[in-house]
């Protein structure tokens, strides 16, 4: 299961980054076009803007998954771990809630645009719309598992943690002698 949804967060960061590329393909190549032959493709600004917004959401699911969303946890190291874990699985609980709301929410957009066209690609406005449904429903399963993970003290490292052994790392390499260092003493 593990390997499989490894693959799964691959081919979403391949597919973020594939959207990058073709926004920066499509945003370049209308600017050298309304410079050089004062015409450009109208397409390509919808089309982008949609790489835009499938890449946000796509991104924002892998750095979901891998916690490397921005915490403030300086409250939560004040308590014990049982303590941390019931704060955690509350938060995961209100995390969890909001995503179903975005969720009934995008899926009532999707359903309101599903026969309504974008002006110049001509495509489903429910493409556009649908990212939100699959960034909520992933987006819970992905909470509902570290939720469980929280509860059962698998998952039990808080941002701070990291940082500190990170740091430990960093000073740890400054005081070893036999560190190649990044200044050159003549």
């Amino acid at each position: 299961m593990k390997k499989s949804m490894d693959m799964l967060f691959h081919a979403l960061k391949v597919f973020a980054a594939l959207c990058l590329a073709a926004m920066i393909v499509m945003v370049f190549g209308n600017v050298v076009m309304r410079y050089a032959f004062n015409t450009g493709l109208v397409v390509s600004e919808e089309l982008s803007t949609w790489c835009l917004t499938w890449m946000t959401y796509t991104a924002g699911l892998v750095a979901l998954r891998e916690h490397g969303h921005l915490g403030f946890d300086a409250f939560l190291t004040k308590f014990p771990a049982g303590v941390q874990r019931g704060l955690l699985t509350i938060a995961h609980v209100i995390m969890i809630a909001i995503m179903g709301m975005f969720l009934q929410g995008s899926w009532q957009q999707t359903m309101i645009n599903l026969n309504n066209s974008a002006p110049a690609s001509g495509i489903s406005l429910g493409a556009l719309y649908g990212v939100g449904i699959v960034f909520s429903v992933v987006a819970i399963l992905i909470l509902v598992g570290d939720m469980i993970d929280i509860i059962t003290g698998k998952l039990s490292h808080t941002i701070s943690s990291e940082a500190e052994g990170a740091l430990a790392e960093v000073a740890e390499s400054q005081d070893s002698p036999n560190q190649i260092s990044g200044s050159v003493k003549h």
